[in-house]
């Protein structure tokens, strides 16, 4: 099969999964194929990266490189497309899901080395919007979300290469109120962490 191909089966995975979001805080479906997230792989660590700041908005700490705006190129314009076709077949017969056709225009890959103090507890910014979607390519972390800053009610987000994680964000109609979307974090990071991320900001 050709990567990243959607057929009936993967949109079934999708929608069922962004539809839990009426009742979850967080989606993380087996999503991709090993030879996925080698392509992907391959590619994110042949990019050029960068420190991120340390601290960023409300005294977030940030513990790791990034390459960010990042190429949509290869893989992972394919990637995104994917997703993107997702959403539009799932808002056909959902027309009230989103706000707009969600479009990946925010791509950002993050190269955390091990022992890294990983990021703060934080929410994404108001001008990320419908869906943020999350995928670990390699390493060994905790992805979590919690009810406030100070990590109550801590909950692991199994984000295993091959997971796609979606975290609802304004313009997703499940999410109601924009002050809704998930505080999440990362950290205990013993085998670093190569992630993407794929957002639409307006």
């Amino acid at each position: 099969m050709t990567s990243f191909h959607l057929d009936s089966d993967r949109q079934q995975t999708f929608s069922n999964a962004v539809l839990s979001l009426q009742q979850a805080a967080f989606a993380n479906p087996v999503f991709f194929s090993e030879t996925e997230i080698s392509q992907l792989k391959q590619e994110a660590r042949a990019l050029p990266f960068r420190t991120a700041r340390s601290v960023v908005g409300k005294r977030v700490h940030q513990d790791f490189d990034i390459c960010f705006p990042a190429p949509l190129t290869g893989s992972f314009a394919k990637a995104a497309h994917l997703l993107q076709v997702c959403c539009k077949t799932l808002s056909a017969t959902r027309p009230d899901l989103f706000e707009s056709d969600l479009i990946i225009n925010d791509f950002a890959v993050q190269n955390y080395p091990a022992g890294s103090n990983g990021i703060g507890i934080h929410k994404d910014g108001l001008r990320y919007r419908n869906l943020v979607f999350i995928i670990t390519l390699a390493g060994q972390s905790d992805l979590f979300i919690c009810s406030d800053r100070d990590g109550g009610n801590r909950q692991i987000v199994a984000d295993d290469p091959g997971r796609l994680v979606i975290l609802p964000a304004p313009g997703l109609s499940f999410l109601g109120c924009s002050d809704n979307r998930p505080l999440h974090g990362v950290d205990v990071v013993t085998g670093g962490r190569l992630s993407i991320g794929f957002r639409q900001e307006r």
